[in-house]
This record gives structure tokens, C-alpha cells and sequence, in this order.
């Protein structure tokens, strides 16, 4: 999930110094209470898979009931599936990729993230497509159900900030089993409203493009240390995976626009590399 960090005085809020991030959020214990707390049983679940729970909470998120945890959502039943794998492998992306190649795959934009939403898609798509990969993007309508529903659904949902953090969009897993891409992920229109960090098309087309890559398998090109976020936190295979790509560097890479905390907004030659690998 895209994740950008920002350092700033935001007065309005009260906070002092505040960092954004798209791929983690700050969740207080009044939201947790609201949300509801996560079982015992599905923490364990989760610290297993070597997620950071102390923010874990219950939620809807794109028409389904789970957890969010860290920069992720996983339905009950993906969290049964997680497996727990040894967190020190170099490598980054899921073992589940799309399958089905040379493949088209839908993509739609809730019309509640308005014109800025619909713009930055479209510069997503370009993004992807000019790649000339073989997996390529078209936008559907949104809401379509049946064969002409979209394969990854960009929807809004509205989260406030909470103890300096802002989360900016929550992808809805990794490719499937099957080989399909995660359904799609969601993105924070609360963001829109704080003047200070508002996007414009760019940044929130780089969001999408992060989002985007965690649908299709890539994972946080710092995943072993979250050192964009300035932590040290080894987010380990997660359960899905964590296979290094030929090619690329096995460190983080500051100007990868797959950084757990921004704030890249276009592919570099490292993400171009990974995803010709890929596909």
C-alpha cells in the first residue's frame, strides 16, 4: 500500500509535527472500541505471520468484515491462510502472482473521490500500460456486477487522522490462489480535506500505482526494515510470501515508488526491472 511521509505544522489539528503515512495508521483506543477489538486468537494468528498487531483492528472494508493490520486488510478467512514463513529471506514479491498472461484487467473508480480520483486513475493506468508489460489496465464503470464487474475496484472510505498518522489507502490483500489480482483497495478521502498534504493528480496517481502493485504482488521494497517510516520492523513474509526479484537491489530503495513510506510517484528503473520480470 502506498505509504508517503510528511513532516509539517499543521495548526488546525493542533499537531505540531505530523507524519502521514498511506500504508499505516495510528489508531486510538476510542477508534479501537468503535471498530472493535481483535480476538486474542487472530492476533495470534497474525503475530505468527509477523504483523506489528498493536494497531490491529476489525473492520468493513470493501463490502467484507476483517482486520486491518499494519498497511493491510485480510478477510477472516485470508488470515486462516497466512503461513507462518522465516522473516530474514531477502525477496519481494507474494508467491501468488497473476496468472492468465497476456491479460487485460479492469479496473473502476468510485465516483465519490470525484474528478481528482478519476484523473489520477487514468494517470495510474498510463503509467502501467506505457510499461508495455503483459498485464495492461482499462478502466470499466464502477459498480458493474457480474462479467462486467471490474477486476480491482478503487473505492472511498473516510478515516481521521489519529496521533499524527493519516491513512491515505488500504489495499484488500495480494493475487489470489487463482491468480487473480486482489479485488482492489480503498483510498482515505479525508486526505483531500487537510490543505496542507492535499494530493494533486500526480501524488495521488503514485498512491494508486503503489496500491496497484500490492494487487498484482509486489511487496514494500523495505519491507526487512520499514527504515521510509523511520522504524525497524521486519514485516517477514506476512504469510504470502516475500521472493526476491532478479535484477533489483536486495535493500531498500529510496526512490522505488513500492517504499513503505513514500514519496515516490513514478516508477524507477528498479520498479520498471521488477515488473518486467514479473510480467
Amino acid at each position: 500500500m502506498k505509504t508517503k511521509k510528511f513532516t509539517l505544522l499543521i495548526a488546525v489539528f493542533a499537531i505540531v509535527f505530523a507524519t502521514f503515512t498511506a500504508c499505516q495508521t495510528d489508531q486510538t483506543d476510542e477508534l479501537l472500541q468503535e471498530e472493535g477489538k481483535v480476538s486474542p486468537e487472530i492476533l495470534a494468528k497474525l503475530d505468527a505471520a509477523y504483523f506489528d498487531t498493536s494497531r490491529a483492528f476489525i473492520t468493513n472494508f470493501m463490502g467484507e468484515e476483517g482486520v486491518a493490520v499494519e498497511d493491510m486488510f485480510f478477510t477472516y478467512e485470508q488470515i486462516d491462510e497466512l503461513q507462518s514463513i522465516d522473516p530474514a529471506a531477502k525477496h519481494y514479491r507474494t508467491t501468488n502472482l497473476v496468472s492468465g498472461l497476456p491479460r487485460v484487467i479492469t479496473i473502476s473508480v468510485d465516483p465519490d473521490l470525484g474528478t481528482l480520483g478519476s484523473n489520477a486513475l487514468d494517470a495510474t493506468i498510463n503509467m502501467y500500460n506505457n510499461l508495455n508489460l503483459r498485464i495492461s489496465f482499462t478502466r470499466v464503470n464502477f459498480g458493474q456486477r457480474g462479467p462486467n464487474k471490474a477486476d480491482i475496484e478503487v473505492t472511498e472510505f473516510y478515516e481521521l487522522e489519529s496521533g499524527g498518522f493519516i491513512t491515505l489507502g488500504r489495499a484488500a490483500g495480494f493475487p489470489t490462489r487463482k491468480g487473480d489480482p486482489a479485488k482492489g483497495f480503498g483510498i482515505n478521502s479525508r486526505w483531500f480535506e487537510i490543505s496542507s498534504i492535499a494530493p494533486n493528480v500526480s501524488e495521488l496517481a503514485g498512491t494508486m500505482a503503489h496500491e496497484i502493485g500490492h494487487c498484482i504482488g509486489l511487496r514494500h521494497t523495505d519491507y526487512q526494515t520499514r527504515q521510509s517510516c523511520g522504524q525497524n520492523i521486519n514485516e517477514g513474509s506476512a504469510g504470502v510470501g516475500a521472493i526476491y526479484i532478479p535484477g533489483t537491489p536486495t535493500g531498500s530503495d529510496s526512490t522505488s515508488i513500492m517504499q513503505s513510506c513514500g514519496p515516490a510517484i513514478n516508477f524507477n528503473n528498479n520498479d520498471k526491472t521488477a515488473l518486467e520480470v514479473l510480467y
